[in-house]
């Protein structure tokens, strides 16, 4: 061999090493690029989008794909691809087995046997496809890369491609912990819920076992004393045309009234009566309120629009309203329905819309209602430019008998038998934001499609 020959060797070994260190730097770049991915990325989709991009940099393909086997159902199906489709047909694994269990260089799909049948359905353009088998500890996983041209993978195409299937198993693996970690957290999440959920319903049971005992005792005796006190009214009216009666007819009798300030005394019986029967009104009020929170009132649900039941709560707060305050409407253009009682949920806005009134102490008040749809619900915000509620005070807003307000003022039952009515007609309600600014509560019901 001339010095000339062994010159040409040693360029061609040069150029076949440099060569295989830029496949080397290029399945780096892969690995860096996969790394990257797995820590940035949520979804498999993602990871495996962006695996697939270096791929076909460095392989000739046309589509990648990895498949899953559903041992339960016995089906293989596609979970990830570098073509979209809206979906792929499911195979039989019975059809796969020998896919699964080997690694193929195939230089011609015409010589699988029912090529058509199958795989053709996933790779409809493949003539020539590279097929690895992963197993990871939770699933078994199949890898296709295919092209167009017959014989388009070589030997070397091969190996590097058999050198990423570690890598993709790893990922596939990663994913699955990272599942099972999610769906423990989710089980342990929704465990939690259920066991609050629980404890909140044995509170809310013995409270209305109490309410309901409470309001049956107090019941009766102011019903006595409001008949009582009715009649002594009726008795004082009696009382005073026969005073006045009387003093006309005698001087001694007239110098005792005068005496006595009799007229002063029968005026003020009156305003006590008055006072009195006021008092038992609002005991009356109360016992209605603990009613409601025993037993939530079953009266007929319809459908309804839900702008109707608002403007019909917005009637009758301001006709009841004390205090000046601008309240505006923005009513939901679409109209949508809610099956619901219109009495109840109109005393859900009542409640809260005069909570915001009550605690509004300037004439720049202002309250806005907004209602927006969506498909299947329908939000209502309730927003005010108060002075907002306090950290302390938000936490337990939706507690029974819970009020900041002064002794008479409140029963501390309107919050929580407005939350018990929403959440019978399957929405929410709750405090979606407070500030020193204002406050906001949010209205969540379900939609009834027309």
């Amino acid at each position: 061999m001339t010095d000339v020959e062994k010159l040409h060797e040693t360029i061609q070994k040069l150029r076949y090493e440099n060569g295989q260190l830029q496949r080397f730097k290029q399945i780096n770049q892969l690995m860096l690029h996969g790394l990257d991915a797995i820590m940035t990325s949520t979804h498999r989709s993602e990871v495996f989008a962006r695996l697939f991009e270096v791929i076909g940099e460095i392989l000739p393909c046309d589509q990648i794909l990895i498949a899953h086997h559903n041992e339960e159902q016995s089906t293989v199906i596609p979970v990830c691809s570098s073509v979209e489709r809206k979906s792929f047909k499911p195979l039989r694994y019975t059809d796969l087995t020998s896919v699964f269990e080997t690694t193929m260089n195939v230089f011609n799909v015409a010589l699988i046997p029912d090529w058509e049948a199958h795989l053709g359905d996933w790779l409809p353009d493949a003539n020539s496809v590279l097929i690895h088998p992963i197993n990871t500890s939770q699933a078994k996983y199949i890898w296709l890369i295919s092209d167009k041209k017959i014989g388009a993978f070589s030997k070397q195409y091969e190996e590097i491609f058999l050198s990423f299937s570690a890598f993709v198993a790893n990922t596939l693996s990663h994913f699955e912990q990272r599942s099972l970690i999610r769906e423990r957290e989710t089980l342990l999440e929704e465990r939690d819920r259920i066991e609050k959920s629980m404890i909140h319903q044995d509170k809310m049971a013995a409270l209305g076992q109490l309410a309901a005992g409470v309001a049956h005792e107090l019941n009766n005796p102011l019903g006595f004393i409001n008949s009582n006190l009715s009649s002594l009214q009726d008795y004082t009216t009696s009382i005073s045309e026969f005073v006045s009666q009387a003093i006309k007819s005698s001087e001694a009798l007239e110098v005792l009234h005068k005496k006595m300030d009799m007229d002063y005394i029968l005026t003020d019986t009156d305003d006590l009566i008055d006072e009195s029967l006021q008092g038992i009104q609002r005991a009356t009020d109360i016992i209605a309120n603990l009613k409601s929170f025993s037993h939530p009132d079953e009266k007929t649900r319809v459908n309804l629009e839900l702008n109707a039941v608002i403007e019909l709560a917005l009637t009758i707060i301001k006709t009841q309203a004390k205090t000046v305050v601008d309240i505006d409407f923005v009513p939901c253009e679409d109209r949508p329905v809610i099956y619901v009682n219109a009495n109840q949920l109109a005393q859900v806005f009542i409640n809260i819309v005069t909570n915001a009134m009550q605690a509004i102490t300037d004439n720049t008040g202002r309250i806005v209602i907004t209602v927006l749809a969506e498909e299947t619900v329908v939000d209502c915000r309730i927003t005010d430019n108060g002075p907002g509620i306090p950290a302390a005070v938000a936490a337990r807003i939706f507690d029974p008998f819970f009020t900041t307000k002064t002794v008479g003022m409140g029963t501390g039952l309107g919050l929580s038998i407005s939350k018990a009515i929403v959440e019978k007609y399957g929405g929410q309600l709750h405090l979606e934001s407070s500030s020193a600014k204002g406050t906001c509560f949010l209205i969540r019901l379900p939609r009834i499609s027309e």
